[in-house]
């Protein structure tokens, strides 16, 4: 096969989205930093799945059209860093073969460069030992074998090679995957899809839907109704010898919405009913039960139609600008209307809001001048994408990593000055603010000469990780001790719990911090974020 039409392109892309969803828990957990953000394979699949929702939507009938709804796709829903730069890859690849409708080795190679180039202009400091070295190294193999193969299938298994070593030499590049023991997660990410780009042409292609996938599409039916049926109910099993499809039948008594999937001794069921206890009794004949989730639909569904009313913010109501804020936790959420945020975006650790979500938000805001606050380091590149796809109105991103970050800078905007002035006000603010945090290392590893352990308690000084401990109260103290100079020259602090922190537990660490630096003002506020114990701001 020495050219690719629509049909090869349709089934190399198949493979990449089923490949790619196959593997892509292995390369969440390539994640250098052991804080709880491992993510870098979903955003890479989801990205890739908005791209094939896009596809099955467009019904393209020629490879123009083909490429034209792989980029629309893949940008609209390309989430984090890594899902942003796989836009740009694709968009790189096919501006260069737009029109053609056969595609030869050359270009196909000369797109891999074009792609390459495309990808390195989207971040605004490229660094080496990342998914942007794994396709500059996969474009120039490609350029080398156009004089050698004719062969498309033996091409993409050497550039397929070529990514393999690529990859494995990112660690010589970048000293902290080294220091960590991992590959870059983005670039493993590629060679995963560069692989279902193979299996996908050699009509190896095995397309499975993951057990969460099918109950999270069965899940999305909230329409404000009751419901007719309100325990949702997962169980693991342990069960040797079952067919599937007669339990299937054999729970319809009960209820709806019900899959079970197989692997090995294992079986997973899920089923909507008015009575999980009696699944429970039912399904225990087959074999034991290892875990049992059950929830109650109603009361998440009467949530999050409350969550949904609109909120009036206290302050800030004459400003001339609209602010769009990503929000994790209810607290946080609350603190953002309060102060006058006009859309929140829910997002943040382990859940990437796509550029599509952040557009949509920027476009519902009613000023012309808009800011947003990405408060997060892996949204800001998506945040940036989504403000060169805005027509009607002037954005700026102000880079924040954090929520607290964002709080000073809400607070910094008014009518003096223009929208310009603002935004350099702000990103100066920016730039004067101090954070701590406390979370949890998700795995082994060591950063930074620090050796870590699965659970450990981890404290981090503005993203950056500085000590460990086995208690967060003890660790967030320590961080305010570890830092005494820079707390010294601050007046206040406010110290937000997590959804997994007492506040009682907070209010005694707050006074020993209290006793501990008598000239600092504490604030202890409820921010209900999940995944870390305790945001702080200092200013």
């Amino acid at each position: 096969m020495n050219k690719l039409t629509l049909v090869e392109f349709d089934r190399m892309f198949q493979g990449a989205v089923a490949n790619l969803n196959k593997y892509k828990e292995l390369v969440n957990k390539l994640n250098v930093f052991p804080v709880p953000d491992g993510d870098t394979g979903s955003n890479m699949y989801l990205t890739l799945k908005t791209a094939l929702e896009e596809l099955d939507k467009q019904k393209p009938k020629n490879l123009k059209e083909f490429g034209k709804a792989v980029c629309e796709g893949t940008l609209i829903g390309g989430r984090g860093n890594s899902g942003v730069i796989l836009s740009q890859i694709f968009k790189g690849f096919f501006e260069y073969i737009d029109g053609k409708e056969e595609v030869t080795i050359q270009e196909f190679a000369e797109g891999l460069i074009l792609s390459s180039n495309v990808a390195y202009q989207a971040v605004i400091k490229p660094v080496e030992g990342t998914i942007l070295t794994v396709i500059k190294s996969m474009s120039k193999k490609a350029m080398f074998l156009v004089s050698e193969e004719s062969d498309f299938v033996s091409f993409l298994e050497k550039v397929l090679e070529e990514a393999k070593v690529a990859l494995e030499n990112t660690p010589e590049l970048l000293p902290v995957l080294k220091e960590s023991g991992v590959v870059d997660a983005g670039g493993q990410g590629l060679v995963f899809i560069t692989e279902g780009f193979l299996y996908g042409l050699k009509g190896e292609l095995e397309i499975t839907r993951d057990f969460e996938e099918v109950v999270q599409e069965m899940d999305q039916h909230i329409s404000g109704e009751e419901l007719e049926f309100k325990y949702d109910t997962v169980l693991l099993m342990e069960i040797p010898d079952l067919d599937p499809d007669q339990l299937r039948k054999d729970l319809e008594q009960f209820g709806d919405s019900i899959v079970v999937a197989k692997s090995g001794n294992l079986t997973k069921l899920h089923v909507h009913s008015n009575e999980p206890y009696s699944v429970i009794e039912f399904v225990m004949k087959y074999g034991p039960i290892k875990e049992a989730r059950i929830e109650n639909m109603q009361d998440e569904q009467d949530a999050f139609l409350a969550s949904k009313a609109p909120a009036v913010p206290k302050v800030a109501a004459n400003r001339f600008l609209s602010i769009v804020a990503v929000s994790q936790g209810e607290g946080f959420d609350q603190i953002f209307l309060s102060l006058g945020v006009d859309i929140l975006v829910q997002g943040g650790q382990t859940m990437n809001p796509s550029i599509n979500d952040i557009l949509e938000s920027i476009n519902k805001c009613t000023k012309k001048y808009v800011v947003v606050l990405p408060n997060n380091s892996n949204i800001i590149l998506a945040a940036n994408a989504a403000k060169k796809l805005v027509k009607d109105k002037i954005v700026e991103v102000i880079p924040t990593k954090n929520m607290v970050q964002a709080i000073p800078v809400i607070l910094s905007f008014s009518r003096e000055g223009t929208f310009e002035e603002n935004v350099e006000r702000a990103n100066e603010i920016l730039s004067e603010t101090h954070s701590f945090s406390v979370t949890y290392s998700v795995r082994n590893t060591k950063v930074s000469g620090l050796d870590m352990k699965k659970g450990d308690i981890l404290g981090l000084t503005n993203g950056k990780i500085i000590l460990k401990g086995k208690n967060p109260q003890s660790v967030l103290f320590d961080l305010f001790k570890k830092n005494t100079e820079t707390v010294e020259d601050c007046e206040f602090t406010s110290i937000y719990y997590g959804e997994e922190v007492d506040k009682k537990d907070a209010e005694k660490v707050a006074k020993r911090i209290e006793k501990a630096f008598p000239n600092l003002e504490v604030e202890v506020v409820y921010g209900g974020q999940p995944f870390y114990y305790y945001l702080v701001s200092l200013e």
